[in-house]
């Protein structure tokens, strides 16, 4: 499944916030789900989930280096995202790699 969300910044960090941009009804995370991210600078990104817990909805999502609208670096990286404190939210928890 492809999922599409919007950053509030440009790049991911420890509380950083992902909210989803299309409706997908009751489905949940899974493991190999590719995410795709537009940050705030107008960059799209495209992760993947590596793992999913269904209990919980959160997920590890890998995201790969990229290069922020100005140039910036913005190294490979696997987070920890969990549902956020409304429906179709996420907040990055932290970072694993």
């Amino acid at each position: 499944m492809l999922w599409r969300f919007s950053a509030n910044n440009t790049h991911l960090y420890p509380g950083a916030l992902l909210r989803r941009l299309d409706a997908s009804g009751d489905a949940g995370f899974s493991a190999g789900d590719d995410l795709v991210v537009e940050f705030s600078d107008g960059m799209h990104v495209s992760g993947r989930l590596l793992e999913a817990e269904s209990g919980s909805g959160a997920a590890v999502l890998l995201m790969p280096a990229y290069n922020t609208l100005r140039r910036t670096t913005v190294a490979e990286r696997t987070w920890r995202i969990a549902p956020g404190s409304e429906p179709g939210l996420m907040r990055v928890e932290k970072r694993l790699r």
